[in-house]
């Protein structure tokens, strides 16, 4: 199962950022892909749309919630943040983050299980 990652707000480049953060982590190397959106008729590349995590065995949804959190409070961002996994989805932003953590964790947990 793979959780989608969406930011809105704050810069283009934060989804990038995340993506490179993730990545980090060493549960999540190598899971970690964007999706890029379709090339506007005005810009030169395509634009990141979205971050997809392969989630499995192992914890890897309990990683990427914590690292989530950690990300978005570390960049005392005003972007929201987007995860869907499971057809199940929450946003949250830096003032909420600890209040969805167990949300959002309870959502990618069910990706460690598939």
């Amino acid at each position: 199962m793979d959780a989608q990652i969406r930011i809105t707000g704050g810069t283009g480049e934060e989804l990038a950022a995340l993506g490179e953060w993730l990545g980090g982590e060493d549960e999540l190397r190598g899971r970690v892909r964007t999706v890029h959106g379709p090339i506007g008729d005005t810009e030169l590349g395509a634009v990141t749309e979205l971050l997809t995590v392969a989630l499995g065995t192992g914890g890897a949804g309990t990683v990427l919630a914590s690292s989530l959190k950690t990300w978005l409070v570390t960049r005392r961002t005003t972007a929201k943040i987007t995860v869907e996994s499971a057809g199940r989805s929450v946003t949250f932003d830096i003032q909420t983050a600890s209040e969805v953590a167990p949300l959002l964790e309870q959502i990618l947990k069910a990706g460690d299980d598939d």
